[in-house]
């Protein structure tokens, strides 16, 4: 139950971990996004053309996945990031056999510096949330983003790669024991940053919150 509680609420954020290209690509200029993936991996004239149309490609697969879930009052989210999941998984192995490893390496370390930014801006909105009830400063602030937004990717990748499939006991454990050490770690970086005082009043603050969700 806990487990589909977490999947639900990171939907959203699995959705954008698998498809930032592809969604760069749509909403601005593709001209322009293959111009930086050809500077940023060293791609042939060929190799535009051919991750030109893979992306298309993607972007269509990831397309018809969401439409067949976006009319449903109760989609099986599970199931619907199984197969985003495995259109991406596709995509990756496609793009594989047009590139060298060095430059899907590249690319991978693209899709990460992408990724924990725009997992620092989401923690920056959160702390500014929350900046005026545990009166945290601008400084305090700041040294927050990295640590908070390193916590969110890091569960939402470990949620996206295990929804949708049949998990053994071991396996759940081991997700469960995963999710204990990045909150362990988070709350380790909250520590060097935080009084005591602050962190109490956090602590009530997010208990107040769990209590109003329920209260729903």
């Amino acid at each position: 139950m806990i487990m589909k509680k977490i999947v639900i609420n990171s939907l959203l954020f699995a959705l954008i971990l698998i498809s930032s290209i592809s969604i760069q690509a749509q909403e601005g200029d593709m001209e322009e996004t293959m111009a930086n993936l050809k500077e940023s991996l060293d791609l042939s004239d060929k190799q535009v053309t051919q991750v030109q149309t893979l992306l298309v490609q993607y972007r269509a697969k990831l397309d018809g996945v969401l439409l067949k879930y976006e009319d449903q009052q109760e989609p099986d989210v599970g199931a619907m990031i199984g197969e985003i999941r495995n259109v991406r998984d596709g995509y990756r192995k496609d793009l594989q056999g047009i590139l060298s490893k060095d430059q899907f390496n590249t690319y991978i370390d693209l899709i990460d510096a992408i990724m924990t930014d725009m997992f620092n801006d989401l923690a920056e909105i959160r702390l500014i949330d929350v900046q005026p009830q545990i009166n945290l400063t601008d400084k305090q602030l700041e040294s927050l983003v990295p640590i908070v937004g390193k916590s969110l990717l890091s569960t939402v990748r470990l949620l996206f790669e295990n929804a949708g499939t049949r998990l053994s006991v071991p396996k759940k454990i081991s997700i469960a024991n995963n999710l204990k050490k990045i909150e362990k770690e988070k709350r380790a970086g909250m520590e060097n940053i935080l009084t005591p005082e602050q962190l109490a009043t956090y602590d009530k603050y997010k208990e107040e919150q769990k209590a109003a969700r329920k209260g729903k």
